[in-house]
């Protein structure tokens, strides 16, 4: 029988829930860094805190992860994003392994096999094979916040992505799950290390745990119409004002400054720079933009540097640069075009 319990729940008791051999039984505790990149080592602490790391990949951070090792490791993703323990494990469909993590996730949708009944257990996970494990985790996990549609900061080697997998490494690039590894280029037969694996696992984590899911504000009495409205009375007010880096106003700001001011003043506490506020709310495709939502730019096409306000017919409202002012601007515009990321609903 399947079990419920809750996020909260004290460590002893997630150890004793021990059902399967390499994902239950293996939780937070001291983890040896031996090994690993100097940049994955937060990451992997970080992971190992939030109770998503198997015992299987410490060690040998830089080898390439299998498909098995990842598959475990999303069932610690599942479990730690739905509240949800494992159901039965039940039949198991594949011939090459009796991995009991393999068949539940099988049976949650989130892996399949290669053909033949074959699971290929011992392959290296690629990253368009990641990409799809991970958003098959999110869907199961969160059905919820896995929104249709793609985005617009295409790979220029997306042609070489197979089809089965476009979807989903569009989605997670858009969410900022999964960047490029330079030069706009996803390269998506390309093997993942384990310390790569742990970092995507615990970037989904963070950014779909909870922590920045959309302000749903009927507890308050508060619609989304009736703050939109507020927003709406909000913005000419600072419409003229000068740019300063830094500045949150009344008098001048810079991009995330104004974006942080206008939401405070709503109710909507969000984080001050743009690129934490790209992890606020829930992910939104470009062509389904609504009043209010928050639109992002990446100048490099990787790392948000720019924010603004989305306030209808393709346009948004932003405090542009030094020397500038507050105004409204196009998202067609050439450069706006070109640099656009993501965007977010945060009131919904």
């Amino acid at each position: 029988m399947a079990i419920k319990y809750g996020k909260q729940l004290v460590f002893s008791a997630i150890v004793s829930v021990s059902l399967i051999t390499g994902v239950s039984s293996f939780a937070q505790q001291n983890i040896n860094l031996a090994g690993a990149s100097d940049w994955a080592k937060t990451e992997i602490v970080k992971a190992n805190e939030y109770n998503l790391l198997t015992s299987k990949i410490t060690g040998n951070y830089t080898g390439n992860i299998t498909r098995e090792e990842f598959c475990e490791l999303a069932l610690k993703l599942y479990r730690s994003l739905s509240g949800n323990d494992f159901p039965e494990a039940g039949s198991n469909p594949f011939t090459d392994t009796q991995n009991e993590s393999v068949i539940i996730a099988n049976k949650l949708g989130i892996v399949y096999g290669v053909g033949n009944k074959k699971f290929a257990p011992n392959n290296k996970a690629t990253r368009e094979e990641i990409a799809v494990m991970l958003y098959r985790t999110l869907k199961a996990a969160k059905p919820e916040t896995v929104l249709p549609g793609t985005v617009e900061n295409m790979f220029y080697d997306q042609n070489q992505i197979s089809g089965w997998a476009v979807k989903e490494v569009l989605y997670l690039s858009g969410t900022g799950i999964i960047n490029g590894v330079g030069n706009n280029l996803f390269i998506p037969k390309k093997y993942t290390s384990r310390e790569e694996a742990i970092a995507l696992v615990k970037r989904m984590y963070e950014k779909f745990d909870g922590q920045y899911i959309a302000h749903d504000l009927s507890f308050r009495g508060d619609s989304r119409s009736y703050l939109i409205e507020q927003l709406k009375s909000l913005i000419p007010r600072e419409m003229g004002k000068p740019y300063q880096w830094g500045a949150t106003g009344p008098n001048s700001y810079d991009c995330s400054g104004l974006v942080y001011r206008l939401y405070g003043k709503i109710g909507i506490s969000l984080p001050r720079v743009s690129r934490d506020q790209a992890k606020a709310g829930i992910y939104v495709p470009k062509d389904s933009l609504q009043y209010g939502d928050l639109v992002f730019f990446a100048a490099d096409g990787k790392t948000v540097n720019h924010v603004g306000i989305y306030v209808g017919n393709g346009e948004f409202v932003h405090a542009p640069s030094t020397g500038d002012v507050v105004k409204i601007s196009s998202l067609n515009s050439p450069y706006y075009s070109r640099t656009y990321y993501t965007a977010r609903r945060v009131i919904r």
